[in-house]
């Protein structure tokens, strides 16, 4: 089975570029949520079988450090990979140890190819489903 990224935000165009160049650039397939309770339920799932998060900082609900603290909770996704893209630049300043920090940041705007590669190496260094 291939690997799958959920994509959480709230922004239809950004979560259909990052989408198409996951998909294209590293063949994996996407699921696109704008809503982070959603994400999290497919998380929860006792078949779901995810590789990695990619999430906007400032969504409804929970904000993007909300969403990895709550995934990372449970067991089998404690170390999933998880970048998150901000147009706050303060987030950029969080210091990537805590539960919650994700691997890597981007400010808006990025390069979806750039995510790509970032994505890419944490997929590769790390033991995901």
């Amino acid at each position: 089975m291939g690997k799958v990224v959920v994509i959480v935000e709230d922004s239809e165009s950004i979560a259909s570029s990052l989408g198409i160049a996951l998909e294209t650039i590293l063949g994996v397939k996407t699921v696109v949520t704008p809503d982070p309770r959603a994400a999290l339920n497919l998380f929860r799932s006792p078949d779901s079988c995810i590789s990695a998060v990619v999430t906007d900082l400032h969504l409804p609900f929970l904000n993007g450090f909300e969403l990895i603290h709550e995934i990372r909770t449970l067991t089998r996704y404690q170390n999933l990979p998880a970048i998150m893209i901000t147009a706050d630049e303060h987030a950029a300043l969080a210091d990537g140890s805590g539960p919650d920090s994700p691997n890597a940041i981007f400010r808006k705007p990025f390069s979806p190819k750039e995510v790509c590669r970032v994505l890419e190496h944490l997929l590769q260094q790390e033991v995901v489903p």
